[in-house]
Order: C-alpha cells, then structure tokens, then sequence
C-alpha cells in the first residue's frame, strides 16, 4: 500500500496508525462514482518523467467527454501530440504517471497513479495502480468558463532555466499550483497544493519557499521527496489560459523557526524549491475560471 519512503516520514511523524485507516481508500480500480465523475470533467493533470529523469506536471485541456472510462482499470485520454510533445516524450521514456482530476467548484479531487499507453498521435491509455479520492483541503472554488476556445489561437511556448520577472509576480500571486513526484522505483503521483495568494514565496530566480499544510496523513508526496528529490510544479493562469511548468528539486525543512512559523502561519513544514527548468506556455488551456472563494481551511 505504501512505499519505504511514505512509511519513513509517517514513523517520523507518529501518523501510521492514521495513514493505515486511511490508506484503506487506495484502491488498484476506479469505483463507479469515481468514473462518472473523472468523465465529466474538461481537465486533468498528469506528471511525467524526461529522460534525465526531471519530473514535468502538464496541464490537459479538452470537450467534456475526452476523457473516457474503457473499464474499471483503463482511462484513455485525448491528447494531440503536436501540442504535448514533452509529455509524448517523457511516457516513451518512462510510462509511469500520475494524474489528478480535479473539480474547482465543488472541491471534488481524484488521484490515479498507473502505467500509461502512446496509442496513437492523439490518445494515451492509463492502467491503474491507485485510485483514491482527496479531501477538499485547500483548494479554492472556482467557476469554468466552458465558451473561451478559439482555433485562432497558437501555442507560445517560452523556455528558461530561471524565472523572469512576469513569472515571479504570477507565482507570488498564486493561490493554487500541482506537483508531480515520484519514488525511488519511479512510480508517479500529482498532488494539489492551495493557500492564500502569496502562500508562495520567491527567495531568487531559481528558488522558491512554501509551506505544507496538514493534509490526509498518508504523506505520499513528501514519502517521494524523501526518495527522489525531483519534482515538478504547475501554476496556471486561471484568467488568460497560461501555464507555468517548473521542474528541479525539493528540500524538506522539517523544523521552522519562530521567525518562519510567524511568516508561514499554520505550516508544519516548509519545501525549498530550486529550479533546473521552465517551461511557460501562453494560450496553452481552452477553459478560463473565475475565482468564487478562498478555501476555509486556508491558514490565515
């Protein structure tokens, strides 16, 4: 159920107890409700691996019904390749994912790790691993706009290894980004992570500082990071339908000061971000969402 490196930070935690009665939700399929609510959904996050072993989170867009449920084991996705080429890529090369799809307005949330499939230039298959639903811990509701496309519209696609000044501002005001990890074994996970805009702070260039909040005591991010320190964040312009992909590597600060529990109220750890790569993507994302409000369990 979990891996060596999940089971170490839940014994360092005194959690295990916790995570077992939880971790009872894992399952290797897709419960019926679980099915019907990933096919009515316009997007999905999926984490990925490069060939240097650096993990990217991409954001997919599409019309309801692109994502499809064959079975109870078996998710295929419409992807075109010509605008996802990475995530083509990194699957060639190491076919572990992980997904998340995720339902702003009602804070509905559901994680698949598997095993994915390149069926042609256009679909991806999924084999299951784990399924299981999170909390609505965090996430900020939010109402899509459904009538934004238009074929007119390219892909502009900027490559860094640091952040510029527009980029800097954006992730200062996010109150939302992914992140994509993996264990040592390579096997995949995206996680949702929410606070109050400005719960990000930017330390330069290439370095980035948050805090992480209690969650659902499984600790399967933070159990990857203990094996693999790469990983891979999304933020993605709710308004305009850009995205902001960044991978590197974290650092777990497990003790705060008084000085940074001050700063990062309701933090029990902080994460030390430091950036090998940038990917930002203008008009990348067919859908817009308005802001409706905060989570309440934001820290404030």
């Amino acid at each position: 159920m979990f891996h060596p490196g999940e089971r170490k930070v839940q014994s360092m935690l005194s959690v295990t107890k916790s995570a077992n009665l939880v971790g009872r939700t894992i399952l290797p399929f897709m419960k019926e409700s679980f099915q019907f609510f990933i096919e009515s959904q316009p997007m999905v996050v999926i984490g990925s691996t490069d060939p240097q072993g650096y993990l990217w989170s991409s954001l997919v867009c599409g019309n309801l019904g692109f994502i499809r449920i064959i079975n109870e084991r078996i998710i295929r996705i419409h992807i075109k390749k010509q605008e996802n080429e990475m995530l083509f890529t990194n699957i060639n090369s190491n076919n572990n994912v992980g997904m998340i799809v995720i339902d702003f307005s009602s804070r509905i949330r559901i994680r698949i790790n598997g095993v994915a499939n390149i069926l042609d230039d256009e679909t991806i298959e999924v084999k299951t691993e784990q399924v299981y639903g999170n909390c609505p811990k965090f996430i900020q509701a939010r109402k899509i706009k459904i009538n934004k496309f238009d074929d007119n519209k390219t892909i502009q696609t900027l490559h860094r290894k640091n952040l510029n000044n527009n980029q800097e501002i954006w992730i200062e005001q996010a109150d939302t980004f992914f992140i994509s990890s993996s264990n040592s074994l390579g096997k995949t996970d995206v996680s949702h992570r929410g606070g109050q805009a400005g719960f990000v702070s930017i330390l330069n260039e290439t370095t980035l500082l948050y805090p992480d909040y209690v969650g659902n005591m499984m600790f399967n991010t933070l159990g990857n990071i203990v094996e693999n320190t790469k990983t891979g964040l999304l933020f993605i312009d709710f308004q305009k339908g850009h995205t902001l992909q960044l991978t590197g590597d974290s650092e777990i600060i497990w003790d705060l000061t008084d000085e940074e529990k001050l700063i990062y109220k309701g933090a029990k750890r902080l994460i030390k971000y430091v950036i090998s790569g940038v990917i930002e993507k203008q008009n990348a994302n067919m859908y817009s969402w308005d802001f409706l409000n905060y989570s309440p369990f934001n820290p404030k």
